[in-house]
């Protein structure tokens, strides 16, 4: 069942901005609206799980992860929309809610992957570790650093969990080491960490241009869902 009030962990800049096109504040609770609220946490699963553990002590009765992420399934484009039913995650499959995702995914007319979602602790980035993720999890679509520990938390304090993510790099796109190195833990560029790294690898700039623009892609897909994200969320609380 849709829950009351959905609080949503995102982690990077550019994902939250979708959902809020004020003034960011990061690590904190920011009011999108009265059913809605989010914590810009900043990547990674031990900053994911304290932002779900501010959005319980703020009341929220639903925890959403919300952004982008990284293909396993070879069939995967960059800009392919995931509502996972399951985030495999420390060791299980950690279920989202089956009445609220199948709300959200009934108003979407373009296409939804379902399946699962792969949680890790650091950072998938290239060809060969999406290849054995994928290998070790065959139901996996794509990969995100957040999910599982929200979906942890959901479950623990027995409320309804959902994530939606969009692709960002396929399978078969290894991340440049720039990429990883010269942004911070919000995504955000970090100009002198970046200008070094082109200076040890001037073939970076090509593929950092082109995940730029995949990128962009995959925001522009989490646009097209998040009006019927609002609006489902609304008539699911008029209708009490």
């Amino acid at each position: 069942m849709q829950p009351q009030r959905i609080g949503v962990v995102v982690a990077l800049a550019a994902e939250a901005r979708i959902l809020f096109s004020g003034k960011l504040r990061y690590q904190a609770v920011m009011d999108i609206q009265s059913q809605l609220c989010m914590v810009v946490s900043g990547m990674g699963p031990v900053r994911a799980d304290q932002a779900a553990e501010q959005l319980l002590q703020a009341g929220v009765d639903g925890l959403l992860s919300w952004g982008t992420a990284g293909g396993l399934n070879p069939a995967c484009l960059a800009g392919d929309l995931l509502v996972p039913e399951h985030i495999f995650w420390a060791g299980r499959a950690w279920p989202t809610d089956s009445d609220w995702r199948s709300a959200l995914v009934q108003q979407l007319s373009g296409q939804v992957r379902a399946g699962g979602l792969c949680s890790v602790s650091e950072a998938c980035a290239s060809v060969a570790a999406k290849a054995q993720l994928r290998a070790d999890y065959p139901e996996a679509q794509a990969v995100d650093m957040e999910s599982g520990a929200v979906a942890q938390r959901a479950v623990q304090a027995g409320i309804p969990f959902l994530a939606i993510r969009s692709v960002v790099d396929p399978a078969d796109q290894s991340l440049p080491a720039t990429a990883t190195h010269s942004v911070d833990c919000y995504g955000r560029p970090q100009a002198m960490p970046l200008l070094r790294g082109l200076l040890r690898h001037p073939g970076d700039l090509p593929p950092l241009m082109g995940l730029g623009r995949q990128m962009q892609v995959a925001v522009n897909t989490l646009r097209l869902v998040q009006p019927h994200l609002l609006q489902s969320h609304l008539r699911e609380a008029n209708s009490v």
